[in-house]
């Protein structure tokens, strides 16, 4: 099987892309305020942009429990797009589920967006660990570079 060194920027750029044109979509739809929309695109550029940083730092373990942490949703009422704008670091979260997506995309990975990703993480052989953590560095890189071309227009610190 030959690699095609195009699949891990296409991953990360179709995530990117996929969720902000949700939000791009509620606005256009007059469904979410445009102040609360460019805080929530500034809070997924963001965590798009230091996600590297924060997998070589701190795991990939690290990372599931902190998608875990900022989950506050209840499973059985799904949030509205509007509630989801409104809820502080939830645009982090949904980065973060984006990029654990992305990394199931790699053969032989799986359960990493779901309730049981971090039992996933935890029983992996260490050798397959050191193997994803290598993946999901280079995916990481991606996921920041394309942060910037998918949210050109969003800066730091703006507001409406």
């Amino acid at each position: 099987m030959m690699f095609d060194p195009r699949t891990l920027s296409k991953y990360a750029y179709e995530a990117l892309k996929d969720l902000r044109s949700r939000y791009d979509n509620a606005l256009e739809n007059k469904d979410i305020k445009s102040q609360d929309y460019k805080q929530h695109l500034q809070e997924q550029k963001s965590q798009a942009v230091e996600l590297y940083t924060y997998v070589a730092t701190w795991g990939l373990m690290r990372l599931k429990g902190e998608e875990i942490a900022l989950d506050k949703w209840d499973p059985q009422k799904p949030p509205t797009i509007g509630q989801r704008t409104t809820k502080s670091q939830e645009g982090k979260r949904e980065v973060i589920e984006s990029y654990f997506r992305s990394l199931e995309n790699v053969p032989g990975v799986g359960n990493l967006v779901n309730e049981d990703g971090l039992a996933t993480l935890n029983t992996m052989k260490h050798d397959q660990y050191l193997g994803l953590t290598g993946v999901a560095l280079a995916i990481a890189q991606e996921f920041s570079f394309w942060a910037d071309a998918v949210y050109h227009d969003i800066k730091p610190g703006e507001s409406d």
